[in-house]
């Protein structure tokens, strides 16, 4: 049995849940779109009273980035930053950022067999990664009882399409790429660069569409874009045509993986 300990100071992200985070992809020392990793960590801050300038944010990057170069080509790395440590009370009183950051090698993409289920909470703005927000997600879980959380495809109670619990998603049929809109879609790095690109479209994507699409593709920093295999049992194409639109949008840029598809 692990022993108490006692503590006159906490944490306030391990406390209140009042931390923000980035996840992003070092490879060959560059991080795609890294600025807006860096100002969409900055929003969340502000959004808890914690101002930070873009070079305190730049210069923690830059020395993330140097640290996972120099444990490989191609590191994963996911930067947590909380109020810092405070005594006991909900105010924040003068305090430090503290900024976590952890890292591992990239991992082999497996195939992705989605299953959906339904969010059980209320739906919000998800502009920024709040650490409140992934509890959350680890409480759905474990109502799932699912074995494997990353497989799963989250529909709203109104029968609507969401993401995963780690990746934006968009789905293609009668000839355009759709991506979920609205309350409880991340604002994520990636949808928005192919949004930008024009080779995504936003819209409420009702569930019923996961029964005739063609393809589908996850989205985050780490995966960039990868084909789904299956939902619901259905296989789907995995060499769709229409996924080459997507991986040629990141061609000639730095920071970005070789990518391709799957095979089925």
């Amino acid at each position: 049995m692990n022993e108490i300990k006692i503590v006159t100071q906490l944490d306030r992200g391990l406390a209140y849940a009042e931390a923000c985070f980035e996840t992003f992809r070092v490879l060959d020392g560059h991080v795609f779109k890294q600025a807006e990793h860096q100002q969409r960590l900055q929003d969340g801050l502000e959004t808890y009273g914690l101002i930070c300038t873009g070079s305190a944010l730049k210069n923690w990057f830059e020395q993330a980035i140097s640290e996972a170069s120099a444990q490989g080509n191609d590191m994963l790395v996911r930067m947590t930053v909380s109020a810092g440590a405070a005594d006991w009370g909900l105010l924040l009183k003068d305090t430090q950022p503290y900024v976590q950051v952890q890292m591992m090698p990239s991992v082999a993409r497996q195939a992705l067999h989605l299953q959906t289920v339904l969010w059980p909470f209320s739906l919000r703005e998800k502009r920024v990664k709040y650490t409140a927000d992934y509890a959350e997600s680890l409480r759905a879980v474990v109502q799932w009882k699912l074995d494997n959380p990353m497989q799963a495809l989250i529909c709203s109670d109104a029968g609507y399409v969401l993401s995963t619990l780690t990746a934006n998603i968009a789905i293609y049929r009668h000839g355009q790429w759709f991506t979920p809109q609205g309350l409880g879609i991340l604002s994520g790095i990636m949808r928005q660069f192919l949004l930008d690109y024009a080779v995504l479209v936003e819209s409420i994507c009702p569930s019923a569409w996961l029964d005739d699409c063609e393809a589908m593709i996850c989205m985050n920093s780490g995966l960039f874009v990868q084909p789904v295999t299956s939902v619901n049992g259905r296989d789907l194409h995995v060499n769709h045509p229409a996924i080459g639109k997507l991986i040629h949008a990141f061609e000639d840029t730095l920071g970005v993986p070789a990518m391709g598809v799957m095979d089925a």
